[in-house]
């Protein structure tokens, strides 16, 4: 099928941005990643007149029962957020911002508090130079997007000769492997912009990430990801998706059996299909498990994470550790020497870190210790690093079950990721601080188990493309926290948008276990009137989590495959709200899960 470019103001692909028919493809789509002065290159370009680069759009069509047509962005996401962010008033140029009252969409998306605006008394672009602006002739290609191989292809093949990608973004670009999704996917969690697969352009600066010498207004801080936090890598790394290669290479290094050879050319392969270390790795993929490399990855760098922590909580407790002379070079090597310590240690000889605040002390000056290398270490060396590294740290080990520290060290990523998740799939996510009023009485709440059970019917019904979840020991709103902290004595801790405060308290208020506390919840769900499989599923999920000497409890609600009742009514989440269903409203949710049973 011949497609063929055709012009397309700006103002018009601001509508479809504000009306939510722009989208994101996270499984081939990097980030948002460019600096504000490339942002500002571009709309000096567009108000000069300059031309620019083809968009390349992918028209997804609308179901016809509401689902509306939408149009993935395949090449042009970093220009499209530049344009967009400027009319929004996210940077200046030449120390004026764009003049909102020559466009009336965008003064109304302010009205509505979709983006704050600069001060009055900041220039603003003159109204030709808006008008000129929001005229502009971009040259915009849109195929058909019904095949989702066939964007894949045509985003790796524009992408893949790129010479502003990075060397790890080149060799990721439209492939779609076991091992490329699983490497993408743990990177992800790690960095903490985790997200579901496709988001509105409009969404992407929640999960996009900025320095403080380059700030966006972007939901993540560099300087508080893990990798820049402990000095690991530097910001500018995040900025080319090193972090990925760094997944890539410890993954690949579990599924060998043994360190793999460090170099970019090794790599290489391990994304290009035509290669035999690109078979050998994901034949290795679907051997090993791709859930249980999951599981191994996150375990161990959650449990690398409270070692660091409990030792010193201060910035670059790793890297001034590891090597105590003044740097800020990146520690990769020592890193991925203790990283491959602990899962021998831990999945290879089944051990847990006994003494946690002696590990790092154990670790002092590794950087000297050990063979390093910025481009190439052979693996032999490696090799032996590691076994340098066990040799440090072993008798600060002992023999237990891993699996425990699946309830604690282990789950700080996906914990924090959770609440992450929670902004952009409100829906899915609920928190209650707990089953005690936030009055002087310190009473059960009679109705809160009720609550509890319309809310994880609600959230199941959300639909059958992921879980979701409940917990509670976690307040979002200030004020609940601020009470809590009044009643109970203890200080909430501050994560993201919500503040943790641990239901604990509320079981020593009650003079009973953490373990009959949980059991109040598993009885009200056991005794209730929800349907299966809905009912079993949720008294099969039910945790504590212990995160910073807080126990919260958390409730899984997994994906079903039919709507859930709870007796005779259903339930629905209106974004964080839980509402009872209409009759209309049922069958709605009946077609849902209909439509992607026939899917």
């Amino acid at each position: 099928m011949t497609v063929s470019p055709q012009g397309m103001s700006i103002q018009s692909l601001y509508r479809l941005y504000r009306d939510g028919s722009l989208t994101i493809n996270r499984q081939y789509q990097r980030k948002l990643v460019w600096t504000v002065a490339e942002k500002q290159k571009l709309i000096d370009s567009l108000l000069k007149d300059y031309p620019l680069p083809l968009f390349l759009l992918a028209e997804k069509p609308g179901d016809g029962l509401g689902k509306p047509t939408t149009y993935e962005v395949i090449d042009g996401m970093q220009r499209l957020n530049a344009m967009f962010s400027y009319i929004e008033h996210g940077f200046l140029l030449d120390g004026q911002c764009f003049d909102i009252n020559e466009f009336a969409r965008a003064r109304q998306a302010s009205d509505r508090g979709d983006f704050k605006t600069y001060p009055k008394d900041v220039p603003r672009l003159p109204a030709q130079a808006c008008a000129d602006m929001l005229d502009y002739q971009l040259a915009v290609t849109i195929f058909p997007g019904e095949q989702t191989g066939r964007i894949t292809d045509v985003f790796g093949r524009i992408n893949s000769g790129g010479r502003q990608l990075s060397d790890q973004e080149r060799r990721q670009a439209g492939v779609l492997s076991p091992f490329a999704e699983l490497v993408r996917t743990l990177a992800a969690e790690i960095r903490g912009d985790v997200s579901r697969e496709t988001l509105l352009l409009s969404e992407m600066p929640e999960i996009s990430i900025e320095t403080s010498r380059n700030p966006h207004g972007y939901a993540l801080k560099a300087e508080d990801i893990f990798w820049c936090y402990q000095g690991i890598l530097r910001t500018g790394d995040l900025r080319e998706s090193d972090d990925e290669q760094a997944i890539a290479d410890l993954c690949a290094s579990i599924l060998y059996g043994s360190p793999v050879e460090a170099s970019g050319d090794f790599l290489n392969q391990l994304y290009t299909s035509d290669t035999e270390a690109y078979q050998a790795v994901n034949q290795r993929l679907a051997t090993y498990g791709k859930d249980r490399l999951a599981f191994e990855v996150k375990t161990v760098f959650s449990t690398i994470r409270s070692a660091i922590e409990t030792h010193d909580s201060s910035r670059f407790c790793f890297r001034s550790t590891v090597y105590p002379k003044p740097t800020s070079n990146a520690q990769k090597s020592p890193f991925f020497a203790v990283f491959m310590a602990f899962h021998e240690l831990m999945f290879k000889e089944s051990m847990t870190p006994a003494k946690d605040s002696e590990i790092m002390v154990a670790l002092n000056d590794l950087t000297n210790r050990i063979e390093i290398g910025q481009k190439h270490i052979r693996s032999d060396d490696r090799q032996n690093n590691i076994k340098v590294t066990k040799g440090l740290i072993r008798d600060l080990f002992t023999t237990a079950d891993v699996a425990v520290l699946s309830h604690g060290p282990g789950m700080i990523f996906d914990f924090e990721n959770s609440i992450r998740r929670s902004r952009t799939e409100t829906a899915r996510y609920e928190f209650k601080q707990g089953l005690l009023r936030l009055d002087n009485t310190r009473q059960r709440d009679p109705a809160i188990v009720s609550i509890i059970l319309e809310t994880i019917c609600g959230i199941a019904n959300t639909g059958p493309d992921g879980d979701g979840f409940l917990y509670l020991g976690i307040a979002d709103k200030p004020a609940d926290a601020k009470r809590v902290e009044a009643l109970d004595g203890i200080t909430p801790i501050a994560f993201d948008h919500v503040a943790i405060v641990g239901v604990g308290r509320e079981a020593v208020k009650l003079e009973i276990t953490i373990d009959k506390y949980l059991g109040i919840i598993a009885s009200g769900i056991a005794n209730a009137d929800l349907s299966d499989p809905l009912k079993t599923n949720i008294l099969t999920s039910l945790d504590v989590i212990t995160y910073k000497g807080l126990e919260v409890i958390r409730i899984r609600v997994p994906r079903q495959s039919q709507p859930s009742f709870l007796g005779q009514e259903c339930f629905l989440r209106v974004g964080s709200s839980t509402i009872k269903a209409t009759g209309p409203q049922i069958a709605a949710v009946s077609k849902l899960f209909s439509l992607r049973a026939t899917a």
